[in-house]
């Protein structure tokens, strides 16, 4: 079971344990201006909560990160694993997820998830693509499900969604505070990368010119 979780507050997990097998090199590390690709998410995310946590497969993926980083509890359980670790983790009791390879998060949009946590196991964007459980705020008391689940190595985040009290976000109101829908962008291949590293040139240029 996870600690006794302060109601007040969010912490902020960052799951960084997968092996970017598409991508040929560790995402995490990947240059994005003058820092990398999760020191890029950190920076995102930090200010939005009270706690940061990033979990890894081992923790020298990510070496002299300023943050408190864990890792996997379960080995080879992807995406679950990682949240579970740091779900058991938290020291408070909802916790707003991501990916690492997620560039383009939008703090206004993850302020509206938070404010939608209460009464909720799962407050979780919905798109034409379906759910996106990797840009979603989970309440650290749905750790006994996630261990059911690792136990049948059912590790489906969307099956999960399926067990909980969820709350989903449509499409319209999303687009409220994230009009691009960039926020559930991931990197998984080196052609991701340079399309995204090409539209950052551009979101760049189109701020100077305001």
């Amino acid at each position: 079971m996870p600690r006794t979780a302060n109601r007040e507050g969010v912490t902020g997990l960052i799951l960084a344990g997968g092996q970017s097998r598409r991508m040929g090199r560790d995402k995490a590390r990947l240059p994005w201006g003058a820092v990398t690709l999760i020191e890029h998410v950190i920076d995102t995310v930090r200010p939005l909560v009270e706690e940061l946590i990033v979990s890894v497969r081992d923790a020298r993926q990510v070496p002299r990160l300023a943050v408190h980083v864990v890792e996997d509890l379960v080995p080879d359980a992807h995406a679950l694993g990682g949240l579970y670790t740091g779900l058991r983790a938290a020291s408070y009791a909802r916790c707003f997820v991501c990916a690492c390879d997620a560039p383009f998060l939008h703090p206004a949009l993850i302020r509206f998830l938070i404010e939608q946590a209460d009464g909720y196991d799962l407050v979780v964007p919905e798109t034409d693509e379906g759910l996106h459980p990797l840009h979603a705020v989970y309440a650290t008391s749905i750790v006994p499900v996630i261990e059911a689940q690792l136990r049948a190595r059912r590790l489906s985040l969307r099956a999960l969604a399926r067990k909980v009290c969820v709350k989903r976000v449509a499409p319209k109101l999303l687009a409220r505070y994230d009009p691009t829908g960039l926020s559930f962008l991931n990197l998984n291949t080196p052609e991701d990368y340079v399309k995204a590293r090409g539209m950052t040139r551009i979101i760049d240029a189109e701020q100077g010119r305001r």
